[in-house]
């Protein structure tokens, strides 16, 4: 008989036994100092399906206007023209490692013509797909000032005229921070939804604030542009007034609204009703009142050349968050 050997056990070393033979169906062992497999980066116009990944986006961004996920969540991404939809492009990125996608940055051209900035990185290839998938033209591009800078550069903006442009500083307050003004419980005033015959003069005020803010002339439409968003505002139970005396002497509205934050616009006194705490207080009266539903967190945007108005939002608590640019070109 042949002498017997000393059995020896079979060690592993990869995919690999004796002369090279690989077992089917044997996954490699990764070693310690390999390198991940490569991510891709896509843009792509955003379809049904993609919501929760752009919305994990946009919820990550601390310089998220409440806009873009307020308007998500009522719109989709599905755009037939219809209120608060828009077509949206999105930087799209896949991990091969996890078999997963997520959204790295995003802008979107919502009815009307505006266009919202969420453009961390790949600015200029998402703003490519934006311009060739746009169904309409633009009228009014707003984001974050950085990156307002960086989008008027581009091809698709860069040689149309620019009508106006607001520099503003985005305010948030929480539940921490707010302070209720002494004249929001004085006597005599009060906080409530507006009544139906005060509609007409609330619309006359509308007007007003758009032309003090944003230079549009007062004439037949647009007066009736300014009504019909103050009819539309009262429809869905946004708008909101202080009265004295039951006379309202400011009005303001709730634009937008998450489970937690919600978006105050829109706010005007009259002239000779200033320098009274009114706008503290309509705006204060939208806080409290949206606290008492669960929200935490209310935002507004200031203009940088009004620190009147900054002041007073400051007053009840309110702090800068991020700036915020606005470019409006003719025909917005």
């Amino acid at each position: 008989m042949a002498d017997e050997k000393e059995s020896k056990p079979t060690i592993q070393t990869g995919v690999r036994f004796d002369m090279g033979k690989e077992i089917a169906g044997a996954k490699p062992i990764a070693d310690d100092d390999s390198e991940p497999t490569p991510k891709e980066v896509r843009c792509r116009v955003l379809r049904e399906g993609d919501e929760d990944m752009l919305d994990a986006f946009l919820a990550s961004r601390p310089d998220t206007h409440i806009y873009l996920r307020f308007n998500l969540r009522q719109g989709g991404l599905v755009d037939d023209g219809r209120a608060y939809q828009g077509t949206w492009v999105g930087a799209v990125e896949d991990d091969p490692d996890t078999d997963t996608q997520s959204v790295k940055a995003a802008a979107a051209i919502f009815t009307g013509g505006r266009v919202l900035l969420q453009l961390p990185e790949h600015a200029t290839a998402v703003l490519d797909i934006l311009a060739a998938a746009a169904p309409r033209d633009f009228t009014e591009v707003a984001g974050p000032t950085a990156q307002v800078e960086q989008t008027l550069l581009h091809l698709w903006l860069r040689d149309r005229p620019i009508l106006q442009r607001h520099d503003c500083t985005i305010m948030t307050v929480s539940a921490e921070t707010f302070r209720a003004p002494d004249v929001l419980g004085a006597a005599g005033v009060d906080f409530r939804p507006p009544m139906g015959e005060e509609l007409p003069l609330l619309g006359e005020w509308h007007a007003a604030f758009r032309e003090e803010l944003f230079g549009i002339a007062r004439g037949e439409e647009n007066d009736l542009d300014a009504r019909n968003w103050v009819r539309r505002a009262h429809d869905l139970r946004q708008g909101m007034v202080v009265t004295v005396g039951d006379k309202p002497v400011a009005y303001a509205a709730a634009t937008a609204r998450l489970d937690d934050c919600v978006n105050i616009g829109a706010v005007y006194v009259p002239p000779d009703m200033r320098g009274r705490d009114y706008a503290k207080a309509v705006v204060a009266g939208i806080v409290r009142d949206a606290q008492r539903d669960g929200v935490t967190r209310a935002c507004l945007a200031a203009e940088k050349e009004q620190p009147a108005s900054i002041a007073a939002y400051t007053a009840v608590g309110f702090q800068p968050a991020f700036d915020w640019t606005i470019v409006r070109y003719h025909g917005a």
